[in-house]
């Protein structure tokens, strides 16, 4: 299994569902315990009580280390070995597989800054990092368990189709404010495509399926509209948009959704059909300065301050709306949104019906992580500031129940699920991997 210890033991705390009993007064980190027990035993009408979970699996991590965590995968970035040019750094990028911890392989790779996002196809591991303080950025791939770079590419590594075999990238030129889009050959980083963004238009992908965009819109503040395929580059289709003088001042804005695209800017909201661009409706609703969500079978638009209005796909009417949501996730069939209430601006972590956004209850101070289940369960986790210790649980938005399944001990904060695991960096900067069994 490599470097991969088995931890039994630093049973700290009691679970939420639990008891804190004690002859004497009770040292002031039982007492918060103790209190933070009796809220959890009353919200939602209660969790289940569990018995002591197994430990974690731990990872070496030192000071220093990154990691990145993905469903089956986690990634640990460490120091490597000095080079003669002060410039390159190398890095050991150690992967190991989710949710059982095994050490996979270590490969070695040359980068002049930091790195930002790792991710592995088969036998080929692909690091993103940064070039120079001015913003450039580049992507290398390597064979797996080697210093052998494959190919190396000035871009940022934005998503991988397996079956197409193919890399797709941006390059930003901070020095002229170009953009180009690349299809490269996983194995050769030969260019299969290229595009270049136009200095009067945006283009951002669409019609994701398995975590790949499979279309790039770029529309431009003259109206015209474009839609490439992102495995062949081809021209899908086109057509051209009534454009309003504002957005030669003040841009356009381009936001996919299901199967439309929503184009506007100043002066509300126009949407095409992600498929040959038909107009579908408008709305008054304005687009500039906010971003926009899938929301079940509802279209949210968020203001960066904050607030949410609802639309309905099929029409562009407005459902409704709520000045206190600032984010959203899907969790079966109803949304998990944050507030700008409470502690930090961030709770209560509250169940919303994305058709009326009613709300249907909420689960007060724990955060959702991680994305759903298939049962529509997501993984709730809570932290009383100041302490080391993560209670994790499974959320149930549907019947309103936090089922506890254990406690992270020893913890620094910076946590991590998968639908099967919770990954954190313990105090001591080891990694630690907690299996989310029921």
């Amino acid at each position: 299994m490599g470097d991969v210890l088995i931890d039994l033991g630093e049973q700290h705390g009691t679970l939420p569902s639990e008891t804190v009993a004690s002859r004497n007064r009770p040292h002031r980190f039982r007492a918060a315990l103790a209190a933070l027990s009796t809220v959890l035993l009353v919200v939602l009408g209660g969790a289940a009580a569990r018995a002591a979970p197994v430990g974690p699996v731990i990872v070496p991590a030192r000071l220093g280390d990154n990691m990145f965590v993905e469903q089956d995968r986690l990634y640990v970035v460490s120091a490597g070995p000095e080079t003669n040019d002060p410039a390159i750094q190398h890095k050991i990028v150690s992967t190991y597989a989710l949710p059982a911890g095994e050490l996979q392989s270590r490969t070695t790779v040359a980068v002049t800054g930091a790195i930002f996002q790792v991710t592995s196809v088969g036998s080929t591991v692909l690091v993103s990092y940064q070039v120079d303080t001015v913003g450039a950025e580049a992507t290398v791939a390597l064979t797996a368990g080697t210093d052998r770079a494959l190919w190396r590419a000035p871009a940022r590594l934005l998503s991988v189709s397996v079956p197409d075999d193919l890399v797709l990238l941006r390059e930003n030129s901070p020095q002229y404010g170009d953009l180009h889009w690349f299809g490269l050959d996983l194995a050769t980083g030969r260019t299969r495509w290229s595009f270049e963004q136009p200095s009067q238009g945006y283009t951002t992908p669409a019609a994701l399926t398995d975590g790949f965009p499979h279309r790039l819109i770029t529309a431009t503040t003259d109206g015209h509209i474009e839609v490439r395929d992102t495995a062949t580059g081809t021209l899908v289709t086109e057509g051209d948009a009534d454009a309003p003088s504002g957005w030669s001042r003040r841009g356009i804005t381009v936001w996919p959704t299901g199967d439309l695209v929503l184009i506007g800017g100043l002066g509300g909201i126009t949407a095409y059909t992600l498929a040959g661009l038909v107009p579908r409706w408008h709305s008054t609703v304005e687009l500039s300065g906010r971003w926009v969500q899938d929301c079940l079978d509802a279209i949210c638009v968020f203001g960066y301050r904050g607030g949410v209005q609802a639309l309905d796909p099929g029409t562009g009417r407005l459902r409704w709306t709520e000045k206190r949501w600032t984010t959203a996730a899907e969790a079966g069939t109803y949304l998990l949104v944050s507030g700008n209430e409470g502690l930090e601006g961030s709770y209560p972590l509250a169940v919303v019906e994305p058709g009326t956004g009613a709300v249907h209850g909420d689960f007060g101070a724990w955060r959702a992580a991680g994305p759903p289940r298939a049962d529509g369960t997501v993984v709730g986790l809570r932290q009383r500031i100041g302490d080391d210790i993560v209670f994790y649980a499974l959320l149930d938005p549907a019947r309103l129940t936090v089922r506890v399944l254990g406690t992270a001990t020893t913890v620094s904060g910076d946590c991590q699920a998968t639908t099967d695991v919770l990954v954190c960096r313990r105090i001591d900067a080891a990694v630690a991997i907690w299996p989310l069994t029921e």
